[in-house]
């Protein structure tokens, strides 16, 4: 019976660390796919830049000032911004922009996958291109995602994140450490395959591989597997940098986190059908990074049952006492602000989220439709 627990807990084990250790691996095995660089005076293509606000009113003035920056460098582009049925002053301090910007006010809140479709809807570009109000864009950043997407087996290109409150908090830094490797990822996906989703941070797309999401999907997974399905790739345009705060509060990142795995088993549930049916090798980067990736918490919690089942039938209870130990160790050192300590139990609590949410997904199929950012995702 130890044995059986011991394989079964090897192979849990394995399939939770998949997606950040044997699956970048694999990565690097594939067939390199590098991006063509545009001929000098290469034309550029019309830009609608879309962007939904709800209560945004402590960084809509310095977005939109930069959104202006971005268009002024790279030209023939259109701001389009919808607001979500705001309660603070995000509709009035866009006012005096209105003779630079498309605005589109709303009554009440709709949700931000909504918004975004009325405003594609407006639009007529050639490319869209969609960012989140509390993300600060350098000014050339249009102008190097859509050089990316000149390469013609190219439909979409997404910034490069980063956090820019790393040290605030143990919450901070473990999400800055987790999203550090959701790049490096990002960037292998980009040179072989494609990028299996993108967040909204920043990215471009051409019109021809947008579609439009239902209300209650999260726009920006739906609308990059979408376009990865076409036959096109997506990639990470690695020059380009932009910054945002990650929540540096426990609770908010577990709601935070909860959303976004609940958001993520609904996408699955509606593009399952169509990704089984794509080519292998997308199925497998769509399992190992998406999948089983929502699945971690699960198998991470599993697996150190059986592991520890197996240790307490082998040498009896003090398995599981000094597994105990461990734990008290752990939280006494986070509870006195020791750095790792912190981080580790900040990891736990997101993993904790992201369960959380798969179980609404799949038991309740509960949807976020609109919802309240974090507010130190927010702060100045």
């Amino acid at each position: 019976m130890s044995e059986l627990c011991f394989g079964l807990a090897v192979i849990l084990l394995l399939l939770a660390i998949h997606p950040y250790t044997t699956y970048p691996l694999s990565l690097t095995l594939m067939r390199k796919r590098p991006l063509q660089v545009p001929e000098p005076g290469w034309r550029r293509p019309s830009v609608a830049i879309c962007m939904s606000a709800y209560n945004e009113e402590r960084v809509i003035v310095a977005k939109v000032e930069g959104l202006l920056a971005m268009v002024q460098a790279y030209g023939p582009a259109k701001i389009y911004i919808y607001v979500d049925g705001a309660k603070d002053r995000t509709a009035q301090l866009l006012e005096p922009y209105r003779d630079r910007i498309t605005l589109v006010v709303s009554p009440k809140q709709q949700g931000k996958t909504a918004g975004l479709k009325m405003l594609v809807a407006r639009a007529d570009e050639e490319l869209l291109a969609f960012t989140d109000a509390n993300v600060q864009v350098p000014a050339d950043s249009l102008l190097k995602l859509v050089e990316a997407v000149q390469d013609p087996d190219v439909c979409a290109a997404s910034a490069r994140l980063l956090y820019s409150n790393a040290g605030e908090t143990g919450m901070s830094a473990s999400g800055a450490v987790y999203w550090n490797i959701e790049e490096f990822i990002k960037s292998l996906e980009t040179a072989t395959v494609g990028m299996i989703g993108v967040d909204g941070a920043l990215f471009v797309i051409e019109r021809s591989a947008y579609n439009a999401p239902p209300d209650e999907l999260i726009d920006d997974l739906y609308v990059s597997m979408c376009a990865l399905l076409s036959g096109k790739r997506v990639v990470s345009a690695q020059s380009v940098l932009v910054e945002e705060r990650s929540a540096a509060r426990w609770k908010e990142e577990f709601l935070r986190k909860a959303r976004i795995s609940c958001q993520g088993i609904n996408v699955h549930r509606a593009l399952w059908p169509r990704i089984r049916q794509a080519p292998a090798d997308i199925v497998y980067c769509y399992i190992s990074h998406r999948f089983l990736k929502w699945l971690t918490p699960f198998t991470l919690l599993f697996g150190g049952l059986f592991l520890l089942a197996g240790l307490w039938l082998t040498f009896g209870l003090v398995a599981p006492a000094i597994a105990a130990a461990l734990l008290l160790i752990l939280l006494a050192a986070a509870a006195i602000n020791a750095p790792g300590a912190r981080m580790v139990v900040a990891a736990v609590i997101a993993l904790a989220g992201v369960a959380y949410g798969q179980i609404e997904g799949v038991l309740t199929r509960r949807t976020y439709t609109t919802w309240t950012p974090a507010a130190t995702v927010r702060d100045e």
